[in-house]
C-alpha cells in the first residue's frame, strides 16, 4: 500500500493511545506514505511524530473547512482509511475519503465502511482493540508502547519551580493527578489530601500536583485539605509535563490525559477506576498498576468513593521497594533532572 490514512479525531489520551498503531502500520509498510486525521488538540501528540508523512487536522468550527479538508483527503487517494474512532464524524470523512479500502468497528454506522470489524466482546486494552483493526487489513501490532515526542528542552517552563522547591533534590518524586472534567470519574479531593499527607510523612516523598486548563482552582482546595507540604506545578503545555513525568518516580490519578502521559514516558503509575474499566484504559503490567472501584455508588454519588485510601496505600506499598530502587538508580546513573 502507497498512502495510508489513520483517524482519531480526539481525545488527548485517546490519541495517544493510537500511536502504537503508527507504528504497527509503518513496520508492515515502510515505504507508505502515512497521513492521520485528527481535531486541533492532537497537534499536541502527534506533531513531530517521526514515523507520520501528514499532519490533516480538521477545523470544527467551520464548516467551508471541513469541507476543503474532505477534498484535500480524496486528493490523495487512500489505498487504506482506518477510523479507529468511529463516531458519526470520523465516520463521514472515512465514507467522503472514497479510500479503496476503508476499516472500522461494525455499529450504526457500518455504512461508511467496506471491511467491518466486531468489537471485542470481552473489553481490552484499547490499545490491542485498535490493533483488531488493523489486523483485519493485514496489519500486525505488536509494540504497545505509547509515542509522545519530547525534549529536555521542554523542561524550561518548570525550571523555577524544580529549582525553587526541592524537587530536583528530592529522593522520591511523586506527581498526583486529581482532576477530570466529569466530577464521576475524580477521587475525592479529600482522599488525595489525605495520600498527599501519607507520601511526605512515611516515605519522605515530594509531592507534586498537576493540572490543566481550568483546573488550578481544583488543586488550590486539595491543597488546602493536605496538612504537609506539598508542591503545585506551574501551567504546563502536554509535552513539558512529558518532560516532567519522565525525570519523576511515580504517578498517581484518575483515568485521564496525564495517566496516559505517565505511560508514555514509562512512569510507574497507579491509575484510580469508578466505572470505567482499568482493563481497558491502562496496560496492567509492573510498571503500570490500577485499581477497580467495587460496589453500586450510593444514589448521587460517583463509584470513586468506593476507593479507600487504605486500599490505595495497599497498593502502592506492594510498588515501594522496586519504586526505591528505581530512584536510587537513576540517582546513582546522573538522570534525575538535567
Amino acid at each position: 500500500m502507497k498512502r495510508i490514512l489513520l483517524i482519531q479525531l480526539r481525545q488527548l489520551g485517546d490519541i495517544l493511545l493510537t500511536t502504537p498503531a503508527i507504528k504497527a502500520v509503518k513496520a508492515a509498510y515502510p515505504d507508505s506514505t502515512l497521513a492521520f486525521l485528527t481535531h486541533p488538540m492532537g497537534r499536541m501528540v502527534l506533531e513531530g511524530n517521526p514515523l507520520l508523512d501528514e499532519l490533516l487536522v480538521y477545523d470544527p468550527k467551520s464548516f467551508i473547512n471541513e469541507i476543503k479538508m474532505v477534498k484535500r483527503i480524496r486528493s490523495r487517494k487512500f489505498d487504506l482509511v482506518v477510523d479507529f474512532m468511529n463516531n458519526p464524524r470520523s465516520a463521514l470523512y472515512t465514507l467522503l475519503s472514497k479510500g479503496q479500502v476503508t476499516c472500522g468497528f461494525d455499529s450504526r454506522r457500518r455504512f461508511a465502511y467496506k471491511k467491518l470489524v466486531p468489537r471485542y466482546t470481552s473489553p481490552d486494552y484499547i490499545v490491542r482493540e485498535k490493533f483488531t483493526l488493523l489486523s483485519a487489513v493485514g496489519i500486525d501490532g505488536v509494540d504497545e508502547s505509547l509515542t509522545l515526542p519530547w525534549a529536555v528542552s521542554d523542561l524550561a517552563g518548570v525550571r523555577a519551580m524544580v529549582k525553587h522547591s526541592g524537587w530536583k533534590n528530592s529522593k522520591m518524586r511523586v506527581i498526583l493527578a486529581p482532576t477530570h472534567r466529569r466530577e464521576r470519574r475524580r477521587w475525592p479531593m479529600a482522599c488525595f489530601a489525605q495520600l498527599a499527607d501519607k507520601l511526605v510523612q512515611e516515605w519522605q516523598a515530594s509531592v507534586l500536583w498537576i493540572w490543566g486548563p481550568g483546573e488550578e482552582q481544583y488543586i488550590d482546595s486539595v491543597m488546602e485539605l493536605c496538612k504537609q507540604p506539598s508542591i503545585k506545578a506551574p501551567a504546563t503545555r502536554f509535552r513539558e509535563m512529558a518532560a516532567l513525568m519522565a525525570y519523576s518516580d511515580l504517578f498517581v490519578g484518575n483515568s485521564n490525559g496525564p495517566s496516559h502521559v505517565a505511560v508514555s514516558v514509562d512512569l510507574p503509575s497507579l491509575q484510580l477506576h469508578g466505572h470505567t474499566l482499568a482493563r481497558a484504559w491502562c496496560p496492567l503490567n509492573d510498571h503500570h498498576q490500577a485499581i477497580q472501584a467495587e460496589g453500586q455508588a450510593r444514589s448521587g454519588a460517583s463509584e470513586m468513593e468506593n476507593i479507600s485510601l487504605k486500599a490505595v496505600w495497599s497498593k502502592l506499598a506492594d510498588m515501594e521497594i522496586y519504586l526505591r530502587k528505581r530512584a536510587a538508580q537513576l540517582l546513582e546513573n546522573g538522570d534525575r533532572m538535567p
